[in-house]
């Protein structure tokens, strides 16, 4: 009987570290290299704002590119991968605006609802949406973020989704009228056009 209850205990133990090993391996996205994934991204966006009444456009967007991490302490990394994360900030002169602070979150979550994404909002004590999320069928997803600036993020499968590295990375022209010295993009990133 001691003996059964020991084995147990050790197939207990072995079977838990098997699981939290499976749980900590890296998340790949298959349908997207990370060039595809901000391309999606970016169409996804665009998409939106322009169902935003009286956009003021943009005044940054930032891209980068990170390491494909995992495992229990997140120290591993997965060579020939990364994750793709992209940041839009409205002019300053717009974060008080009621439009941009209440209207425009409102308008998104309706549209991106209508649009059949799984759509998450949060509102802070005095019920305004403090942020609000659109994830798509692919994966990507969007999220509107009212702090004391507003900026719209994507990523992939809301969190640190990997996907292969593309050795020749682009990235669109930018959204919104951004200025270039207000456009961040990884190095050799920035699509010639062609």
């Amino acid at each position: 009987m001691r003996r059964t209850r020991l084995a147990g205990a050790i197939a207990a133990v072995l079977a838990l570290g098997l699981a939290a090993s499976a749980c900590t391996g890296p998340q790949v996205n298959e349908e997207f290299n990370d060039t595809e994934a901000l391309a999606a991204m970016e169409e996804f966006l665009a998409e939106s704002i322009a169902e935003l009444e009286d956009f003021p456009g943009f005044q940054s967007r930032s891209i980068s590119l990170e390491d494909c991490r995992h495992g229990v302490d997140r120290n591993e990394v997965l060579e020939g991968h990364d994750t793709v994360h992209l940041q839009y900030v409205f002019p300053e002169a717009s974060w008080e605006d009621p439009l941009v602070r209440e209207a425009y979150p409102e308008a998104l979550a309706e549209f991106w609802e209508a649009q059949g994404h799984e759509v998450e909002i949060d509102r802070d004590d005095s019920g305004a949406v403090s942020r609000v999320s659109a994830v798509r069928e692919d994966g990507v997803g969007l999220y509107y973020r009212v702090l004391g600036q507003v900026v719209i993020d994507a990523s992939l499968g809301g969190g640190p989704e990997c996907v292969e590295a593309d050795p020749d990375f682009s990235a669109p022209e930018p959204l919104g009228g951004v200025e270039p010295d207000h456009d961040s993009v990884p190095e050799g990133g920035h699509d010639d056009g062609g």
